[in-house]
């Protein structure tokens, strides 16, 4: 390979991106085998016959009929365990499809298994990578709380929380990380690279799904939804009853509240423009 130009590193960068291409059209093709397609019978024209024997009759309704339909049976197609196992790491050379979709690929894998990631940074220039690092990275920042109560009273008239701190940080400094690298110029798909063996490892068990954000953040169209409720006023004790009711578990009746206090600021500053 070496006369055609193509590195070693390259071509197996290359087989790997083929392979993960060659296992979702299989995923695709055992979608498309799970009905099978039944061709309409053709209904013979009636004829007024002759009778014949009642053995021959038989044989000839036997004939008729139409052959049982083939049994299709489908692939058995391995997508993940049943049990996910708490904070497994995804393996080295790990393939995402596109930047657009990265986090939502990502979450799969992460939040099932008790914890989540962020960006930490990008490289842009010659060839791309995207730093992810654990939601729980980092140390907390620490201030001390205002002593000024007006501050307090200000950020209640404005639906705000109040400047203060005194709320325990989830940050830990977990040094667990990893890169997305684009597998050739522009090809827009990425595979995943550990630094090294000390970032594979949490300082920390599972998290609680509701104590994570990326946990609790619901899909666009149910979000749209949502915002259209809120808008409406209809009340948030309702709107997670609904949500649960449709499998979305983990949303807290802060957020919803959050997420209200935020739509009446924006319409009260379009309605002020106009």
């Amino acid at each position: 390979m070496a006369d055609l130009g193509i590195t070693q590193q390259q071509l197996t960068a290359l087989f790997t991106t083929l392979s993960s291409i060659d296992q979702r059209l299989h995923r695709i093709e055992a979608a498309l085998r799970l009905t099978p397609y039944n061709a309409p019978m053709i209904q013979p024209m009636q004829q007024q016959v002759a009778p014949i024997p009642q053995q021959q009759q038989q044989q000839q309704q036997q004939q008729q009929q139409p052959p049982p339909p083939q049994q299709h049976h489908r692939p058995t197609v391995l997508l993940g365990p049943v049990n996910f196992i708490p904070l497994e790491a995804p393996p080295q050379g790990y393939t995402v499809s596109s930047r657009a979709s990265m986090q939502e690929e990502l979450d799969q894998w992460t939040i099932p298994r008790g914890y989540s990631m962020r960006i930490a940074g990008a490289k842009v220039t010659g060839k791309k990578k995207v730093r992810w690092v654990c939601y729980r990275g980092g140390e907390a920042r620490h201030h001390r709380p205002p002593l000024d109560e007006s501050l307090i009273q200000q950020a209640k008239a404005e639906g705000r929380r109040k400047p203060t701190t005194d709320r325990s940080s989830k940050k830990c400094g977990c040094m667990f990380k990893f890169e997305l690298i684009e597998t050739t110029k522009g090809s827009d798909i990425w595979m995943l690279h550990y630094p090294n063996d000390e970032h594979k490892v949490h300082n920390h068990g599972p998290s609680d799904q509701t104590s994570d954000p990326r946990a609790r953040k619901l899909p666009a169209f149910m979000s749209a939804e949502v915002d259209q409720w809120l808008r409406e006023g209809k009340q948030v004790s309702k709107i997670q009853e609904d949500l649960k009711a449709r499998g979305f578990m983990n949303v807290l009746n802060t957020d919803l509240y959050n997420r209200k206090r935020m739509l009446q600021k924006a319409d009260t500053q379009v309605g002020g423009m106009t």
